[in-house]
């Protein structure tokens, strides 16, 4: 009765491995590979199970006759089979993939991307039709890449000056399904430009860069609407700005070189009264025209001497909020260039640049503030204007003065 009982035992539990192997295969080749099949914990969970089996079997047959040795070696052999499906890949793997790795590059998969490359020679050999073919394609594979539905659009009205089909195409950008915010923002970026540049229309400018800035408040794309729109002209200066001016010839003078005068004209000396109220008066209707800001800072600085004016105009811009990370450290560097420019201002221009290293700790910027921290006494020198260096009164006859009644006398010698 022992005997039968182990055998129907050993069989039993034969038959529960043999199926459990026959599901693992099946659950192999309908992943592909025994990692997407079984998870990590599963194949744990099935590889204890396995082994207590195996350990039984042992513990059961491994004293007793022939026939319970034969069932333990029998089901060892079948518990063997699923154990090698469960981990015998991922040790081939490890072991294989160094060496596959070195041959063949590596197993990482390459993501696919848009190739616009012979797009951009169509256009650079005047194939226009070409290239919007080509550009065309990839959408196809890739629908919705703003890269290649920007190019389509400036080809049609640069290459092409077909405005109404580049517009299209940047609406239809504009509304994909699958576009993220910025490709959004930068379609209607390059319709306001068109709409500007191309048609004249700074009303339809205006307020497309007025979505944009209550659209995406905060990011780069609304801080450069806004730039635009403290910088649109009005619909006069815009028709003003398009008529041709005409062309006027100037006469040379033949014997140039020659005469007493060269003939070079001089540049317009600029009022710089005047152009100080004008910047002042762009600030007054626009505050957040950085431009302005930054010129009429310069100015201040250059023609007024007036730094504690300079400071405040930037700092206007640096204590702003939203502003980028790369915008503030322009302003603050070009804050320390003004700053060095007064008698005394190697350290106002330190504490400025320790800003910058307190402001993004860790970073390139940061590097460079404090290269630029060791180098402030030679930075300094660099900006300061030259010495006039004045030169002594020496002989016309130096090295030939009489010292000795041997060597002849010059003045003598000519008379």
């Amino acid at each position: 009765m022992f005997l039968l009982g182990s055998l129907l035992v050993g069989l039993g539990g034969g038959l529960i491995l043999m199926v459990l192997t026959a599901f693992l295969f099946w659950r192999i080749s309908k992943a592909g590979n025994i990692h997407d099949a079984v998870d990590l914990p599963s194949r744990l969970i099935l590889t204890g199970l396995l082994i207590g089996g195996v350990i039984w079997a042992f513990r059961t047959g491994g004293g007793g006759g022939l026939i319970e040795k034969l069932v333990a070696l029998v089901a060892v052999l079948i518990a063997a089979v699923p154990l090698c499906a469960l981990w015998l890949p991922s040790v081939v793997e490890f072991a294989v993939s160094p060496i596959m790795n070195a041959m063949t590059g590596g197993s990482e998969q390459v993501e696919l991307k848009p190739f616009y490359a012979r797009a951009v020679a169509y256009r650079k050999r005047g194939e226009y039709a070409a290239a919007v073919a080509e550009v065309e394609a990839q959408l196809v594979r890739f629908p919705g890449d703003p890269t290649g539905m920007l190019m389509l659009a400036e080809i049609h009205s640069d290459d092409l000056k077909d405005v109404p089909t580049a517009l299209a195409v940047l609406t239809e950008m504009m509304v994909h399904p699958e576009m993220d915010p910025s490709g959004v923002a930068q379609s209607m970026s390059r319709q306001a430009e068109l709409k500007l540049n191309r048609m004249g229309d700074v009303h339809a400018a205006r307020e497309i860069y007025t979505r944009i800035v209550s659209t995406f408040p905060g990011t780069d794309a609304a801080i450069t609407a806004s730039q635009r729109l403290a910088h649109l002209p009005d619909a006069d200066a815009l028709a003003a700005r398009e008529e041709l001016a005409p062309i006027k010839v100037v006469r040379h003078e033949e014997r140039l070189g020659l005469t007493d005068h060269l003939g070079a004209g001089r540049a317009p000396e600029v009022d710089q009264e005047a152009l100080t109220r004008d910047y002042v008066a762009r600030i007054e209707a626009s505050p957040d025209d950085w431009e302005s800001r930054e010129k009429l800072a310069r100015l201040y600085v250059d023609r007024w001497n007036r730094i504690d004016l300079a400071t405040g105009l930037l700092e206007h811009l640096i204590t702003q909020p939203g502003m980028a990370p790369r915008q503030v450290v322009r302003w603050l560097n070009e804050l320390a260039d003004l700053q060095l420019k007064s008698p005394d201002g190697t350290g106002v221009a330190k504490l400025t640049l320790e800003r910058i290293v307190q402001l993004y700790p860790d970073s390139q910027w940061s590097q460079q503030a404090e290269s630029r921290i060791h180098l402030l006494g030679m930075d300094r020198r660099a900006k300061s204007a030259p010495k006039t260096v004045r030169l002594g009164t020496y002989e016309a006859n130096i090295g030939l003065k009489r010292g000795d009644p041997s060597i002849p006398d010059p003045s003598q010698s000519a008379a």
